[in-house]
């Protein structure tokens, strides 16, 4: 029986993945970028459960996030990730609630650019239990986005060394990808606040 459901909440998943990945072509999406930081994010998220401790359905919405991570350049390239929030927001997803959808539309709005703050009154409106998760993800989404700062898919997989203080992330990849590196320096301010890890990249 188990075979069963697991193969239900798959085909549940997937249902949910090619819903984003419609509303990503509604709004003119770079599908070869979004594939490639929500593909890097989920290695990420995988290999960092002990440190997150979350569950299966938070790895959804982190799919989601990725694959929308960028369509607020449909409305402008300055400030997307405020336009990518208000899209999310006022969408529908397959399968997933409001609640889910106003989680993801944040980890969309922090994915870039100024961390999680209670300042801001649609982050400040969620749960605590919420506010933690969007931190969590977001901060997992910045990096990964970081790892394909060129849009040149350089990144194909990544391990993760976790020591005292600090987490490396071994790149398997092609091509130079100084460009990556500081990507990730750039965008890693959110996990180490989050986790406690300084972020270096090998």
């Amino acid at each position: 029986l188990s075979g069963k459901s697991s193969d239900s909440e798959r085909q549940f998943m997937r249902q949910v993945r090619a819903s984003a990945e419609t509303l990503g072509r509604k709004y003119a999406f770079d599908q070869d970028h979004a594939f490639q930081v929500t593909d890097l994010a989920l290695q990420l998220f995988d290999q960092l459960k002990n440190e997150h401790g979350l569950k299966e359905h938070a790895r959804l919405l982190l799919e989601v996030s990725g694959v929308l991570h960028d369509i607020g350049n449909y409305i402008n390239a300055s400030g997307h990730h405020k336009h990518g929030q208000y899209l999310v927001q006022n969408s529908e997803i397959f399968g997933l609630s409001k609640q889910d959808i106003s989680i993801v539309a944040q980890v969309v709005r922090y994915h870039r650019r100024a961390l999680p703050s209670s300042a801001h009154a649609s982050y400040s409106a969620l749960r605590t239990s919420q506010r933690m998760l969007v931190q969590k993800l977001a901060a997992i989404l910045r990096i990964a986005d970081g790892l394909d700062r060129g849009h040149a898919r350089r990144v194909s997989k990544v391990s993760v060394e976790l020591g005292e203080n600090e987490m490396v992330i071994n790149c398997k990849h092609s091509g130079d990808i100084s460009a990556e590196k500081a990507g990730v320096r750039e965008k890693s301010d959110l996990f180490q606040a989050v986790f406690g890890y300084k972020v270096l990249i090998q």
